[in-house]
């Protein structure tokens, strides 16, 4: 019995938090019932989350900050010191540096509406736990976009830096 409430729990949590949203959708009487009976361990599941992630934002944050200030903008800055444009480049550094605001703004988003779920009382209010819970899902999948982003301009400045490296 407590190995099947367990398993019930478990399939919940991954329910709710990892599930993918496609479009809003009405919330059914079953979900209510098991929000409301699961509602401490869902809340705590949240708060390992939110802890979890604040700390990948401080680690993908750093990375970002530490390859546009010790790669990408100072080897823009020595190309210019000689003479040498490369618009491609530029152009990247800007989308870059762009993208990695967007990223933080996003996140920001994202850890206050997490905030606003977890004090939500879950227990009474189901429906609206849902309701949040589907727009913390929104802007959780939209810092991962910025992430998924973020790898690609910086895949991209390397290819060009390859491409520059071997013109001169």
């Amino acid at each position: 019995m407590l190995k099947k409430k367990w398993l019930t729990f478990y399939c919940i949590t991954l329910m709710l938090i990892c599930q993918p949203v496609i479009g809003v959708s009405a919330i059914t009487e079953a979900q209510k019932v098991a929000i409301s009976e699961n509602c401490r361990s869902i809340k705590e599941s949240l708060k390992n989350t939110q802890r979890a992630d604040a700390r990948a934002r401080v680690y993908f944050g750093g990375r970002f900050e530490t390859v546009l200030a010790k790669f990408i903008t100072p080897l823009n800055v020595k190309l210019v010191e000689k003479n040498i444009t490369n618009l491609g480049l530029i152009e990247n550094q800007s989308n870059f540096a762009a993208a990695k605001t967007g990223f933080s703004d996003d996140f920001i988003k994202y850890q206050q509406s997490l905030e606003e779920l977890v004090a939500i009382d879950c227990k009474n209010e189901p429906a609206a736990f849902y309701e949040k819970l589907v727009t913390v899902r929104n802007r959780r999948g939209k810092v991962g976009q910025d992430i998924e982003k973020i790898k690609k301009l910086i895949a991209e400045n390397i290819k060009l830096v390859t491409e520059l490296k071997e013109r001169l």
